[in-house]
C-alpha cells in the first residue's frame, strides 16, 4: 500500500496548503502576489511561490532556498524549508528532501509546518523502501501532532511499512490506531487500509489479536477475518457457526454485510436442494402430533420425489424432544445435512426458529402462536390462527348471511379474550355494531346470568365501578319490561365442547335459538356434534381441514392417506402435507442455488392450491390462507360451498 507521491496525490497537497494557509493566517492573511507592498522576505517568498505555482521547480528551489538563508528568523522560513522538501520528492531527490523536512521540525518546532515535515518524512522513507526507518522514526514522532489529521497519516504510512515488512499483525494495530484517531468523514481511506490489512492475517493471527483487543467494532473485522480463515483451513462448520454467532452479536457494523455474503457463499457447501428437514417431536408430550405430521410429510415426498422421477430427493428427520436446546441441536444438525429448507416444528417453536434465522434456512413452523414469522426473514408459518378463523366466519355472516348486528359469549381466559377482541375488531372493519359481550368463568357450568345480560334480562343499563363501565346492555328505548331482547343476528362463542354442550341448548331455551351461532374450529369436535346435535342448524364455523369435502384434491389426498396409513388425515397431517409439496415444489421445479433462492421462491408463493386452503405467504412470512367454512347439519357439520 504504496503513499502517493505528494506531487500526484491531491490529498498530500490539500494538506501542505492547509498548513501554509494556517501560517498565513498567523502572518496576518497577507496576500503573496508579487504586486504588493511586502516586507523583503515575503516579496521573495511571493516570487518562490509563483515560480512553484508555475510548476517552475528549480526555479522555485533556489528562490526557497535564497529565502531561508538570507531571512532564517522569518516567519515563512518553515513554509520554504517543507516546500523545499516536497519539491526534492517530487523529483525523487529523497536524501535532499529528507534534510529540508529535518531542518523544518528541528529548527522550528513551534511552527505549524512542523507536523508536516514530520509526516511527509515517513513518506519519503517509506518511497525510498527503508520500512525499518519508517517504524523507527514513526515511533519517534510523538502523539501529541496537532491537528490529528498528522496523528492519522503518521499510523497509516506505519501500518504499510509494518505491511512491506511482512508485519501484518503490527500493521493492524496500526491501522487500528488511525481509525480511533481519525474524523467521521474522513474515516472511510483509513478503513479501507485497515480492511485489506486484516484481511491478510491468517488465522493464528487474527486468533493472537482476538486474545488482546478488546473493542467491538475491532473485534468484529478480526472474527470475520478468524471465520475466513478457518475456512481455508477446511474447518467449514466451525466457520459458519462463528458467522452465525458474529450476525447475532453485530446487528450493525461495517463488514456485517460481508459477512452475511460469506455465510451465504459457505452455505452453499452444507446446501443440497434435493434435501429437506423435518424438525418434529417423537417423543416428549407433542409426539402424537410429531408422528401425524411425518406421515403427511411422507405422503406429499412420495407423490413429488418418487412418482415425478426425483429418486434423489432425501427427508432428513430430526428428534426436537422436548428441549430447546435439543430443539436448537436438531436444527444444526439439518442444516448440516445439507437440508435446503425445514418443514417444522410443532412444538419448541420460538428455540427452533430463532435457530434456523440464525443459520439462515427457511423454516415453515406449524403453530398458531402470534408472532412466530416476525422472528426473521428466514421464518415462515403455514398453520390455521385465530386471525384467519374470525376473518372467515365474519365475512361469510356480512357477505353471504348478510348478518350486521352481533353479540359476543366467551370465556373469561385467554383464548376467549383474544378471539373476543379478534372478531370485535373485524365486525368494525366491516362497519357491523357489537350489541352486547359477556363473559363467564372459564370453569362455570351455568351459564345462564351471563345469556341474561346479554338479552336485557339481568339489567338494562351498563354498570358502573366508580368512571369505569362493567360489560353490560344497552337496552333500545322503551323495551324495559317486555322480556327478552334480541337485537342481534349472531352469536360468537369461541369455546371448546364441555361448556358448548351447556351453552347451546340454553340459548334455546332463552329464546336465542333463532339466532346464527358462530365459533372457533374447536366446535368441529365428535363430541359436541354428539351431545348438542339439535342445537347446530344455526351454526357457521372455519377450519382448517374438512376431510368430507367435495373439493378433488382433499378427496385424492384423502384417499391417498387412507391407502398408505389406513385411517383419515387430520389437520395436522394435511399442513404437513401441504407444506412440504409447497417446497418439494419448489426444490423439483429449479434447482435453487442456496437458501436465499428458497426464501424469496416461498415468499413469492401466490394462491397455492393445497388441501387446507389457498396458500399465499404476507411479506413477513405467515400464512395467508382461505379456510374451510362448515355449517350444522343435523349431528354433523358439512362444508359449506364456496
Amino acid at each position: 500500500m504504496p503513499t502517493e507521491n505528494p506531487f500526484k496525490s491531491r490529498g498530500a497537497l490539500t494538506l501542505c496548503l492547509v498548513a501554509l494557509f494556517l501560517c498565513v493566517a498567523g502572518c496576518g492573511q497577507k496576500d503573496y502576489r508579487a504586486d504588493k507592498a511586502l516586507p523583503a522576505d515575503e516579496q521573495l517568498f511571493a516570487r518562490a511561490e509563483e515560480a512553484f505555482n508555475a510548476r517552475q521547480f528549480d526555479e522555485a528551489l533556489e528562490l526557497y532556498g535564497d529565502l531561508v538563508k538570507r531571512f532564517p528568523e522569518s516567519a515563512v522560513a518553515p513554509a520554504a524549508l517543507l516546500k523545499k522538501g516536497m519539491i526534492y520528492g517530487g523529483k525523487e531527490a529523497y536524501d535532499d528532501a529528507q534534510v529540508a523536512l529535518l531542518r523544518v521540525y528541528q529548527d522550528y518546532p513551534e511552527s505549524p509546518f512542523a507536523p508536516v515535515a514530520l509526516v511527509e518524512s515517513l513518506t519519503f522513507l517509506y518511497r525510498m523502501g527503508d520500512f525499518p526507518g519508517v517504524i523507527q522514526k514513526g515511533v519517534q514522532i510523538p502523539d501529541t501532532l496537532s491537528p490529528s489529521d498528522y496523528r492519522v497519516r503518521k499510523y497509516a504510512i506505519m501500518g504499510d511499512a509494518y505491511l512491506a515488512l511482512g508485519d501484518r499483525v503490527d500493521a493492524v494495530g496500526a491501522y487500528f490506531t488511525a481509525c480511533d484517531m481519525v474524523d467521521s468523514a474522513e474515516r472511510g481511506w483509513v478503513v479501507a487500509r485497515l480492511r485489506g490489512a486484516v484481511a491478510t492475517l491468517t488465522l493464528s493471527e487474527a486468533e493472537e489479536m482476538l486474545s488482546r483487543i478488546h473493542g467491538k467494532e475491532k473485534r468484529g473485522y478480526l472474527l470475520l477475518q478468524r471465520m475466513r480463515a478457518l475456512a481455508e483451513e477446511g474447518a467449514v462448520d466451525e466457520a459458519l457457526q462463528g458467522l452465525n454467532d458474529f450476525l447475532s452479536l453485530y446487528s450493525d457494523h461495517p463488514v456485517r454485510e460481508d459477512a452475511m455474503a460469506f455465510r451465504e457463499f459457505l452455505s452453499r457447501s452444507h446446501f443440497n436442494p434435493r434435501v429437506l428437514g423435518c424438525l418434529l417431536p417423537f417423543t416428549g408430550r407433542y409426539a402424537d402430533y410429531g408422528r401425524q405430521a411425518r406421515e403427511g410429510i411422507e405422503l406429499a415426498f412420495q407423490g413429488v420425489a418418487l412418482r415425478q422421477g426425483f429418486g434423489d430427493f432425501q427427508l432428513v428427520f430430526r428428534d426436537t424432544g422436548s428441549d430447546d436446546e435439543t430443539t436448537r441441536q436438531a436444527v444444526r444438525e439439518l442444516v448440516a445435512a445439507g437440508a435446503a429448507a425445514i418443514i417444522g416444528p410443532v412444538g419448541n417453536v420460538e428455540s427452533a426458529t430463532d435457530e434456523a434465522q440464525l443459520r439462515g434456512v427457511p423454516m415453515i413452523a406449524m403453530t398458531g402462536k402470534d408472532g412466530i414469522a416476525a422472528s426473521g426473514d428466514f421464518v415462515f408459518r403455514n398453520f390455521i390462527t385465530p386471525r384467519m378463523q374470525v376473518r372467515s366466519v365474519v365475512s361469510y355472516a356480512f357477505e353471504v348471511l348478510g348478518v350486521n348486528d352481533f353479540a359476543i359469549l366467551y370465556p373469561d381466559e385467554p383464548y376467549g379474550r383474544d378471539f373476543m377482541n379478534l372478531f370485535w375488531d373485524e365486525v368494525a372493519r366491516y362497519g357491523g355494531e357489537i350489541r352486547g359481550v359477556e363473559a363467564y368463568g372459564a370453569d362455570t357450568a351455568d351459564f345462564s346470568s351471563s345469556i341474561k345480560k346479554l338479552t336485557g334480562l339481568w339489567y338494562n343499563r351498563p354498570a358502573k365501578d366508580g368512571d369505569k363501565p362493567v360489560w353490560g346492555r344497552v337496552l333500545p328505548e322503551g323495551v324495559e319490561g317486555q322480556g327478552p331482547v334480541v337485537d342481534f343476528e349472531a352469536i360468537f362463542i369461541p369455546d371448546g365442547s364441555k361448556s358448548l354442550e351447556l351453552i347451546l341448548p340454553q340459548l334455546a331455551f332463552h329464546d336465542l335459538g333463532g339466532v346464527y351461532t358462530l365459533g372457533t374450529n374447536l366446535w368441529h369436535n365428535a363430541d359436541l356434534m354428539d351431545a348438542a346435535s339439535k342445537h347446530l342448524g344455526q351454526s357457521i364455523i372455519p377450519d382448517g381441514f374438512f376431510a368430507r369435502s367435495r373439493d378433488p384434491r382433499v378427496k385424492r389426498f384423502v384417499t391417498a392417506f387412507k391407502g398408505a396409513f389406513g385411517r383419515t388425515p387430520d389437520y395436522i397431517e394435511a399442513v404437513a402435507y401441504d407444506s412440504a409439496l409447497l417446497v418439494l415444489g419448489i426444490l423439483a421445479e429449479k434447482a435453487p442455488a442456496g437458501r436465499s433462492d428458497v426464501r424469496d421462491a416461498l415468499l413469492a408463493v401466490n394462491a397455492f392450491p393445497g388441501v387446507t386452503g389457498s396458500t399465499s405467504f404476507d411479506g413477513t412470512g405467515d400464512a395467508d390462507k382461505t379456510l374451510t367454512l362448515l355449517k350444522g347439519k343435523g349431528r354433523r357439520f358439512v362444508e359449506v360451498p364456496k
